[in-house]
């Protein structure tokens, strides 16, 4: 997939500095994770910090439906690679917008997803698949952040400059977001059937397989455009 548009680290508004050391047990009480998550946890999260919280009291935008507050976490790495089920379970205990600060040895990367209210229960979230930003040197020029009417259009910016596909002309970010997710599921697909395919002795089964793999790479394809 292609890559984000943002390529600078963001400069947050001091007064919307939180700076609360999270603890991972405290995480663990709201999300209830597996044993194979907390493992990731301990393996790959030095130190989680929730070092902003964007509000209209904060920085003077107000609110939008489903965008109260973004909140930033700042999530220091041991060796570079977060899980995204790790990203879940931090979004599962928090009940808000989340745009993650992942840190490493001087670097900075962005993630996040598209994270709404259940329309049949506003207590519960719905939470699309993760976004990436590349990897931006500490040392560089910070960018403030995009100017903007509201919190749901800051939220859209956050998402829109990490995703790594761009809006198609009246698309809406639902319709973004749901595009990225079929694209990711269709990229799957065609992995596990280049895989079959591959270890396939029969002739004519090869010739199918291929034959369906060039059918979802059209498909994948035309999602991307």
């Amino acid at each position: 997939m292609s890559s984000s548009v943002i390529l600078h680290p963001y400069a947050f508004p001091k007064a919307a500095a939180f700076g609360r050391m999270v603890a991972k047990g405290k995480i663990y009480e709201y999300a209830t994770p597996t044993k194979k998550v907390k493992e990731l946890f301990v393996a790959q999260v030095e130190k989680i910090t929730w070092s902003y919280k964007l509000s209209p009291a904060t920085i003077n935008l107000p609110a939008s439906a489903g965008v109260e507050e973004i909140q930033i976490f700042s999530v220091r790495l041991k060796n570079g690679d977060l899980s995204h089920e790790v990203l879940q379970t931090v979004d599962k205990a928090i009940p808000s917008p989340i745009l993650f600060e992942l840190l490493f040895k001087g670097r900075t990367r962005y993630v996040g997803a598209y994270k709404r209210p259940n329309e049949a229960d506003k207590n519960k979230w719905v939470v699309s698949s993760y976004f990436q930003s590349t990897w931006m040197d500490n040392e560089t020029e910070r960018v403030n952040l995009p100017v903007v009417l509201s919190m749901g259009a800051l939220y859209q910016a956050f998402l829109t400059a990490i995703s790594p596909l761009r809006f198609r002309e009246g698309e809406t970010l639902d319709n973004l977001v749901a595009r990225i997710d079929l694209l990711r599921v269709k990229e799957r697909e065609a992995e596990k059937l280049e895989n079959r395919m591959k270890k396939e002795k029969q002739f004519n089964r090869r010739v199918e397989m291929n034959r369906a793999l060039n059918e979802l790479n059209i498909e994948i394809n035309t999602l991307k455009e």
